[in-house]
Order: C-alpha cells, then structure tokens, then sequence
C-alpha cells in the first residue's frame, strides 16, 4: 500500500475522530485497540487491516467506505470517490430529461476553501474528457485512440524537481497551453507528442533574491 493512500486514510481517522468529540485514547478504548495504534494509523505509520478498519468505522458512525482507500471496482467505494469528488470539486448528479447527469455547481459552503485555479482547471480537464468521449462516440477516434490518451493524460514531467502547470485551452480543440514551464522544452516535446496541437508559452525565469 502507498505512502499517499495510507496517509489519506490516517487523516480521515482523525478528521470524523475529531468530529466525533473523541481523543486518541476514548477512541482505541471503544474500538479495543491500543491509543499507541491510533496514533500510528492517523500519521500514516501502519495501516489498519479490513477488519480493524471496519471496527473503527464502525465506531466513528461511518461508513467502511468513507474510510477506506478509493476501489473503483467495487460499487459502494465508487460512489464514495463521487462524493468525495462533489465536496473537493462541487461535480454533483441531477436529474435531466430522466437521465443522470453530472454538473459542476458552487461547492458546499462546509467543503471549506479551496484555489479557484485547481477548481477552474479540474473543470476545463473534465470539459476536455466530454470533448474527447464525444469523439470517439462521433467515430472520430478509436477506443485505443481514446484509451492511449486517458493513460497518458497528463504527461510525466522529464524532471520531478521542475515545477509547471498545465490548463487547457478548450476554444481550440485538443490544444493545451503551458502557461508557467521553467525552462524544460523536453516536457513540451514529450506534451506535443501526446497532442499534436500542443503549443506552450515559456516564462523567462524571476530573478533571485539576494
């Protein structure tokens, strides 16, 4: 199991202990565990086994699910990963036309703050995800077109030390424009690779501070 996944885990203990108005130790007290475990659960030092995990929901009040790590494959998980998804990025189902469709709304006043530029760019990927379905729907492109581009989407950075961000221009199909590329032109060759359009503008570096 991963650093990141274990990590996520241990702060959703934290985050519905602390709702729950309980310390480390009322909470190992209730679930049979020592306090040393908590604690070690919620810093990411273990990770709780299925059984261990749902004896801990179940004295939190949550659901299994809500604390366990995203499974796509089973479906109680999945629509975990949607809530989860509504709260971070305010992406919610509605009804249409008696179909079920996703739309992005204003995020819940309790979500808490979060950059309007990861919420503006979650959503222009998301638009760019629709454009790119409706093309293989339209017979555009092949599924293995469509499947090479979803893995491949976004490109790795060359070196995991340059930082750059990517949006999406959506005005011209499949376009994307690097907005901040501290000089890494092997990136954009590797970005024009996956998308032929792909075009950057780089930024001259700021000078340091003495």
């Amino acid at each position: 199991m991963g650093d990141k996944f274990t990590s996520r885990v241990g702060v959703l203990i934290r985050n519905f202990r602390i709702a729950a108005e309980l310390t480390q130790k009322e909470l190992a007290e209730r679930c049979g565990l020592n306090e040393s475990t908590i604690r070690n659960y919620e810093l990411g030092n273990r990770y709780p086994d299925e059984a261990t995990l749902l004896n801990i929901a179940n004295h939190l009040n949550v659901s299994f699910f809500a604390l366990s790590d995203p499974d796509v494959a089973n479906i109680f998980s999945a629509l975990h990963v949607l809530f989860d998804m509504e709260w971070a990025y305010g992406l919610r189902p509605t009804i249409k036309d008696g179909k079920v469709v996703l739309k992005f709304e204003e995020r819940l006043p309790s979500a808490g703050s979060r950059p309007q530029e990861d919420l503006d760019s979650f959503k222009k990927m998301v638009e760019y995800w629709a454009r790119l379905r409706d093309k293989l729907d339209d017979g555009e492109i092949t599924e293995s077109d469509y499947y090479k581009k979803e893995i491949r989407f976004p490109a790795n950075p060359i070196d995991s030390d340059t930082s750059y961000s990517v949006s999406l221009d959506l005005a011209d199909d499949d376009q994307m424009m690097v907005q901040e590329m501290i000089e890494n032109e092997e990136v954009a060759e590797a970005l024009k690779d996956l998308f032929p359009d792909f075009s950057y503008v780089k930024r001259k570096r700021k000078p340091k501070k003495d």
